[in-house]
């Protein structure tokens, strides 16, 4: 689902108007407060993101809905004594990130990381800022390999979406510990880059 593909029609745009339009959507998904803006929105995007040949939109729906279902039980339990329009907040808060993950996918689909760290670098970015970016979606296409690798463990096991509490539960924290695992030899490669580059240097 995250991943790069080289076939995209959006691939040869330049790096820079597909960094200011996921940004763009970013900022519209977070800024927008009415259903018919977000869905206004939600349409740009998907219409986006299919004719970039991405094929994988039903999938990225289906895993959201379980999360997504257990968030707006839980409005309707917390929220429903209140004086807030829960049904609105539930519409609103649902399409924003359906419309944050396709803004996610149309990027890393059309966009190759090595080329957004070389952007970067040319515009003097600062380390610490090119390096997380290119992390995030260097490692998301894993992430994505381990949670499909995790489900269908828990789907061995009988476990379901016919029970969202223990489908969700049964998820995400084994895929907690994975990212932490993955986030931890990152640090420790680049502690040892850092340390091999710094003995180069002494010895020049």
């Amino acid at each position: 689902m995250f991943y790069y593909s080289g076939k995209s029609v959006f691939s040869r745009w330049p790096e820079t108007v597909k960094i200011t339009l996921l940004f763009v959507f970013i900022f519209l998904s977070i800024v927008f407060t009415t259903p018919l803006q977000e869905l206004f929105l939600f349409a740009v995007i998907f219409a986006l993101l299919f004719s970039s040949g991405f094929r994988g939109i039903a999938k990225l729906f289906l895993g959201l809905l379980p999360f997504l279902a257990l968030a707006d039980i839980g409005f309707l339990l917390v929220l429903s004594s209140t004086s807030i329009d829960v049904a609105n907040l539930i519409v609103v808060s649902n399409l924003r990130i359906f419309n944050l993950f396709m803004a996610s996918a149309f990027f890393s689909y059309s966009t190759d990381a090595f080329a957004i760290v070389r952007l970067m670098r040319r515009l003097y970015f600062p380390e610490l800022i090119y390096l997380p970016v290119f992390a995030l979606f260097r490692f998301l296409p894993e992430i994505e390999r381990d949670f499909k690798e995790i489900r269908d463990i828990q789907k061995t096991r009988g476990i379901s979406k016919k029970q969202p509490l223990k489908y969700v539960k049964s998820i995400l924290v084994p895929l907690f510990i994975t990212v932490l695992e993955k986030s931890d030899e990152l640090a420790i490669a680049y502690y040892l880059r850092k340390k091999r580059e710094q003995s180069i240097a002494v010895f020049v």
